[in-house]
């Protein structure tokens, strides 16, 4: 006749994100703080108290968020596609489904082999004739087929898995202090059966030994209370939650990675931490690293037939192409064995990804081939009438697979990139009458009326080109040099004999005539054992 509402409400919410549901604590509404206070005049006059104020009272929602928005959808999507609906879309729908929410419910399904290609299969149909979610109906048809693989008298797996699926189904009959072992909560259920005295919340087993027993009349199996095999609970839940396979990060740690990436933790100082391999069954999200509630130890050994072989062949930047076979469990790798040979398609793909990746550094690329870039980029923009290529670091790198692939026959190493010959490989990037042409239109150094050769500087951007040299080297000549036939005149920087910058002038024949009387008069003083 009385009830007590706190006035918050436990839900279950399922995130697609994660693939897991959790159980959130949020403000109850309006419609559920109506049904609670309900509860206490169903067989006469009640009275209800609400631990909150009448001005909380107005803020509530009025009603409870639609569970379709929330739900674990996996059973829905398996009716609909048994009935020929293979898109939910084709439904009207109150309320529709989240289409993350369907997603993952679809990738479940397949996973459990009750889909493929968007219809059902026999096995997905045989899933459906029993009355349970499809997670729980595979693990006891997995169980039944265990038993004739196996050859196991008394239908064992099975037996097993009826009482796997009521403790899975039920609440947890153990105290929070138990750990998450779930074989130890089916040895207290099979003691109880045997008239043991366990510690254990007696209600909680009276209820999970009814659904027991109704999994074993649908089977017409009889029950079996020995002491179950740790690693054939593992197995079993394995079956119900392919994807909650987790590996243990640290020996001996709390930490496991699900085959699919999330971290989980389980509660300190478990003693499922001397296993390497667990099947998880209840755990939640969380915000950073998700709780394992109930899991099973598994054998590696049981993972095989789940397992795909996978090449992996990646570049290293220290040791090179590494080509290895690893047989995995979504991220969980299993084992792994190094390849031998891999084809030249492969090889050569990787090489050029990862000289896409690491830059033109990978190779030796020295002042001198940056020179030669600058050259060729100053024609192109200077000569935009003919086809000099685009040879920028960008487009080197985007069109590496047609010019460098001819070179890469023998490399494997970053040492053998820095030992290909980058002149030879950078000289066929021009075709043979420009590469003819290069050294006359934009050569690399010019002649001084000293006799020195003088590098010029180009740029990459076409922005005129320049030329130090001192400023005695350049008595006898008049007119300022120029490169790209004579209509780019070079940009001179003249040097003291110290090689500091005493002019920068585009026209010498004005400098002669006009600056360099005052330049004289200051070069004569500072320098003046030089001749002026």
């Amino acid at each position: 006749t009385t009830v007590i509402d706190s006035g918050q409400s436990r839900i279950p919410r399922f995130d697609p994100r994660s693939g897991l549901t959790r159980l959130e604590t949020i403000r109850v509404t309006k419609d559920a703080a109506d049904q609670r206070a309900g509860r206490s005049g169903r067989l006469g006059p009640g009275v209800c108290y609400r631990l909150w104020s009448e001005a909380i009272q107005h803020t509530l929602q009025p009603t409870r968020q639609p569970e379709i928005l929330e739900a674990d959808l996996a059973p829905l999507l398996l009716e609909l596609v048994n009935w020929g609906i293979r898109d939910p879309k084709e439904i009207l729908w109150i309320t529709p489904p989240p289409a993350g929410a369907l997603s993952q419910a679809k990738e479940v399904l397949q996973q459990l082999g009750a889909l493929q290609e968007d219809k059902i299969t026999a096995r997905g149909k045989e899933m459906l004739r029993l009355p349970t979610h499809p997670r729980i109906a595979h693990m006891l048809l997995e169980a039944s087929a265990f038993d004739v693989l196996y050859a196991k008298q008394g239908n064992t797996f099975l037996a097993l898995a009826t009482d796997v699926a009521a403790v899975l189904e039920e609440r947890d009959p153990l105290s929070k202090d138990a750990g998450a072992d779930l074989s130890l909560r089916i040895e207290v259920l099979r003691k109880w059966r045997n008239g043991e005295r366990v510690n254990a919340d007696r209600n909680v087993l009276e209820r999970i030994e009814r659904l027991a027993a109704s999994w074993r009349k649908i089977f017409k199996i009889n029950k079996d209370d020995n002491v179950p095999s740790d690693s054939d609970v593992g197995k079993l839940v394995a079956e119900a939650y392919p994807e909650r396979i987790a590996r243990q990060i640290e020996k001996h740690g709390a930490r496991y990675k699900l085959v699919y990436g999330r971290v989980v933790k389980l509660p300190e100082h478990d003693a499922l931490v001397r296993n390497t391999w667990l099947a998880v069954a209840h755990l939640d999200s969380g915000s950073g690293e998700g709780k394992i509630f109930l899991a099973a130890a598994l054998h590696e050994s049981d993972l095989s037939h789940r397992a795909e072989e996978k090449e992996i062949v990646v570049w290293d930047s220290e040791k090179g192409i590494t080509a290895t076979t690893e047989k995995r469990i979504g991220n969980a790798v299993l084992s792994t064995r190094p390849i031998i040979s891999i084809s030249p398609e492969l090889r050569i793909d990787i090489l050029i990804k990862a000289f896409q990746s690491e830059g033109l550094k990978l190779l030796s690329w020295h002042d001198e081939h940056r020179a030669w870039q600058a050259r060729v980029m100053s024609l192109r923009l200077w000569r935009p009438g003919e086809n000099w290529p685009d040879v920028s670091d960008e487009n080197l790198l985007l069109t590496a697979k047609e010019w460098l692939t001819p070179f890469l026959n023998n490399v494997y190493k970053p040492i053998d990139f820095q030992r290909l010959d980058i002149t030879q490989i950078i000289s066929t990037l021009l075709p043979w009458e420009l590469n003819n042409r290069l050294d006359k239109l934009a050569p690399l150094k010019l002649s001084v009326p000293s006799g020195s050769l003088i590098k010029i500087n180009y740029s990459i951007t076409g922005d005129t080109p320049t030329l130090q040299v001192r400023l005695q080297e350049m008595f006898g000549l008049l007119e300022t040099p120029a490169v790209n036939d004579g209509r780019m005149k070079v940009m001179l920087y003249l040097l003291s004999p110290g090689y500091k910058p005493v002019q920068v002038t585009q026209d010498l024949k004005s400098f002669w005539q006009t600056a360099y009387h005052e330049v004289r008069k200051e070069l004569r003083m500072r320098y003046p054992k030089h001749s002026w």
